[in-house]
């Protein structure tokens, strides 16, 4: 059995989702399996190897990976009757060169999405006692990895979030286009989300629409850094800080003044 599993993997091809966490991989990963062409797992492929892929350090590029166990706890999972072995866990951004390393024939969909909307979403369903600052921080540091592995790996693609939602046949036509074994996708049907059944749309604004004024301020005072990252994704800036009252900038700039003097910083253990 060992055998055949060896050389089925000579010719299947790996296909990796490289995108942040509250940034539509969920979405994206569902559409992917409607191809009857596509093998995937029922779950994150880090949550099969909790010890190795799921610690307290995942997100930290340097963590030593066990990757020979990956690999024999996924082709377990794996059915290799199909031509596509799919994954997607979000921490897999910061070590995707590994990836491509370990999985022979591997193939990497790169997706982004809009800061506003990627901050609001992550603080509401993860981190709500911390600071939006700290979690605009975090999209810069996925949004640096992101552009090191669209002009790194040989073999990928960037989509954005808004892109997928608002025009999701060009996007499928892209993918396919990129790996044609995938032939085809169902897009038309409602998708399980977090345990939510719903349509492709596009989010951004619902979520963004949460945010306070002083919400928006805190978040640009880390984007207004990097305007070359905001470029390169396409992403304008929300101008609305200057409505923040006085006492609102005041009260929030001693919250900022305080969470700089603490020496521990966010781990990103539930994402």
């Amino acid at each position: 059995m060992a055998i055949l599993r060896d050389v089925n993997l000579m010719d299947r091809k790996h296909l990796f989702v490289l995108c942040p966490p509250a940034s539509g991989s969920t979405l994206l990963w569902r559409i992917l399996q409607t191809s009857p062409y596509v093998s995937a797992f029922n779950k994150e492929g880090k949550g099969l190897v909790k010890s190795i892929l799921s610690t307290k350090d995942r997100w930290n590029p340097s963590k030593m990976i066990q990757w020979e166990i990956v690999k024999e706890k996924w082709e377990e999972e794996w059915d290799y009757d199909k031509p596509i072995l799919l994954e997607k866990s979000p921490p897999h951004l910061v070590r995707a060169n590994q990836l491509e390393q370990h999985f022979p024939e591997s193939f990497f969909l790169i997706m982004v999405r809009n800061p506003y909307a990627f901050c609001e979403g992550i603080r509401r369903r993860h981190y709500k006692n911390s600071s939006y600052y700290n979690i605009a921080k975090f999209w810069v540091i996925c949004s640096k990895y992101q552009i090191d592995n669209i002009v790194k790996l040989k073999k990928s693609i960037l989509f954005t979030y808004e892109e997928l939602t608002s025009n999701p046949n060009r996007v499928s036509k892209k993918i396919i286009e990129f790996i044609p074994e995938l032939r085809e996708f169902t897009l038309g049907e409602e998708f399980n989300v977090f345990e939510k059944s719903m349509k492709i749309s596009n989010l951004n604004q619902k979520q963004i629409n949460r945010l306070s004024d002083g919400d928006i301020y805190e978040i640009n005072m880390v984007l207004r850094k990097y305007p070359d990252i905001m470029s390169f994704f396409d992403y304008d800036y929300l101008e609305q800080e200057g409505k923040i009252r006085f006492k609102t900038l005041r009260t929030l700039s001693a919250k900022l003044r305080s969470m700089n003097r603490r020496p521990r910083a966010i781990r990103w253990t539930k994402i």
